[in-house]
């Protein structure tokens, strides 16, 4: 069963949804007639977490949800974790509570967050104290304005989680547990940064060397959560930092893949359809997908309208000029939804990170045209 948020939908889904005659049920509609009391073993995929809701309407004692609910929750999820990291720091607070701490009894750098949250909406680095008030100030200013684009569901500012930074290389993991709670990768990503202080998701890419950066060291932690939380029948999306040998989760999405159809990078880089693989219950053959690949870069990138621009502002976006940014565009999708300031996925393939570099620092605002205003500026002022 595929619950699906209608404003993106990869084509490779729906291409999958009628190649296995999958059941959807769409977000919003009425779905009463789609679940029964003998769901708890059927296999379960949204497109979006906002899709949550349906199943908290429907099947809200399901294991499905009950799991979805426990990792959505990045704070209730920490407490989880924390028989597995014993020694890692983090707080849960209210909004509210954040400007009544004082930085001097935290220990920096830390990242703050809702535990509620999706994407990067909310999550700020702060370096050290006197980065502290400016930091907070900023946070309450977003997650307000992510007021008038997430439901509550998504994104919910009212709880913050304050955490460590974790030091080492990030990873974006697509996978799920089995039948019998056997972990199994479908994708590994690894993400890049501008700078230190970015916490955006303009940039991940995968090759042969990322395979083999993380595949081991992932299925270790997955086997480890699940004697934690015994997932099966079970979708899921890691964010994870690895240090040497050791895996720590950022955050872990439930019951769906990399978002806005993202995931499907790894159909170009090594042929990986996740959406089958999950609902066949069947998985990559990571020895053979290493062996055969070539040493090509294949990247995503989520171009997203810079927050100082006003969307109701913009009179068109000049994707044309955008994708000649690209050397091998595999696939570029045009992004037009009203509450997602996401306006392209490109997938694109190189031969080394220069153009990703490229990618990371380019000013978005360029492609962007404005409505012009209905003012005139002459001598005498504005009239």
């Amino acid at each position: 069963m595929i619950i699906m948020n209608e404003k993106i939908v990869s084509p490779l889904l729906r291409e999958t949804i009628n190649d296995l005659n999958l059941t959807v049920v769409k977000e919003g509609k009425d779905a009463q007639s789609f679940f029964s009391e003998e769901m708890n073993e059927t296999k379960m995929l949204t497109n979006s977490e906002s899709c949550l809701t349906v199943l908290e309407k429907y099947q809200p004692s399901s294991k499905a949800y009950e799991w979805s609910k426990l990792l959505k929750d990045k704070g209730e999820l920490r407490t989880i974790l924390s028989k597995m990291y014993p020694d890692y720091f983090y707080r849960v607070v209210k909004m509210t509570d954040l400007f009544d701490i004082s930085p001097v009894h935290l220990s920096f750098p830390l990242v703050l967050k809702p535990t509620m949250g999706y994407s990067s909406v909310g999550v700020y680095k702060v370096k050290s104290a006197d980065q502290w008030e400016e930091s907070v100030e900023k946070l309450n200013v977003e997650l307000m304005l992510s007021k008038n684009v997430h439901n509550s569901t998504v994104i919910n500012g009212e709880q913050i989680l304050i955490e460590e930074w974790i030091q080492g290389e990030e990873y974006a993991i697509d996978g799920y547990y089995d039948e019998h709670g056997n972990p199994v990768i479908l994708n590994m990503f690894k993400r890049m940064f501008k700078d230190e202080y970015d916490t955006s998701d303009r940039i991940y890419f995968t090759s042969k060397e990322v395979i083999e950066e993380i595949y081991d060291d992932t299925i270790a932690f997955m086997e480890k959560l699940q004697t934690v939380v015994p997932l099966h029948n079970y979708p899921v999306h890691f964010e994870v930092k690895k240090q040497g040998n050791k895996v720590i989760p950022i955050e872990i999405n439930p019951l769906r893949f990399a978002g806005a159809g993202t995931t499907d990078l790894g159909m170009y880089a090594y042929g990986s359809n996740v959406y089958k693989h999950y609902f066949m219950g069947t998985s990559p053959n990571w020895n053979e997908i290493c062996e055969g690949m070539d040493d090509s870069i294949y990247s995503f990138s989520c171009a997203e309208i810079p927050m100082e621009i006003v969307r109701q502002n913009i009179e068109y976006i000049d994707h044309q000029q955008f994708k000649q940014q690209f050397q091998t565009i595999l696939e570029y999708r045009e992004l037009n939804v009203v509450d997602d300031r996401t306006f392209a996925i490109v997938f694109f393939k190189s031969t080394n990170l220069e153009e990703n570099k490229a990618i990371l620092n380019l000013d978005l605002s360029l492609f962007i045209h404005h409505k012009e205003a209905n003012v005139l500026i002459d001598k005498e002022g504005i009239s």
